[in-house]
């Protein structure tokens, strides 16, 4: 190895480093279902953890230990109409991973998401689309390492 690539190694190493931070920040979701199309993202948030959520003046406020912060909401979300019967009924952990699954209280239909990997419990809630589907915000942090995302929950057409 040549004395200049020598030196480059440790800037290879930072560049190959907040890369990969950074695309931890932020990802795309696909949910996994046999009834229903489940898509949406999630992104970190500038909060020391998530102590609970609500909606306030249309948008998604993040409450933690000292503070409190105000997301707006996807465009496909209709603030006026919350409560659309999601519950989370597992979540496991495994390889890195938080696998969480959601099913609906009357028409039991159910998907998956793959989160990045927490121990801090996630906080969710859902709305109506305004296209008639289903939207499902969720935020989950602690350690200064918090989250907030959304899919959309629509049904498969048969």
């Amino acid at each position: 190895m040549s004395y200049r690539r020598l030196l480059l190694l440790p800037v290879q190493i930072v560049v190959l480093v907040a890369c990969a931070r950074a695309a931890a920040d932020r990802g795309a979701l696909a949910g996994t279902s046999k009834t229903l199309t489940v898509r949406g993202e999630y992104t970190a948030v500038t909060i020391d953890q998530i102590d609970g959520m609500a909606l306030r003046d249309g948008k998604l406020a993040l409450r933690g230990s000292q503070t409190t912060i105000a997301i707006d909401l996807p465009p496909s979300a209709d603030a006026t109409k919350p409560g659309r019967g999601w519950a989370l009924v597992t979540e496991t952990g495994t390889g890195g991973r938080r696998s969480v699954t959601f099913t609906h209280e009357t028409t039991l239909d159910d998907f998956t998401l793959e989160l990045p990997a927490s121990d801090a419990p996630l906080r969710y809630g859902s709305l109506a689309g305004t296209n008639g589907d289903d939207v499902l915000v969720f935020a989950w942090g602690e350690n200064s390492q918090s989250f907030w995302g959304w899919v959309t929950i629509a049904r498969n057409k048969p």
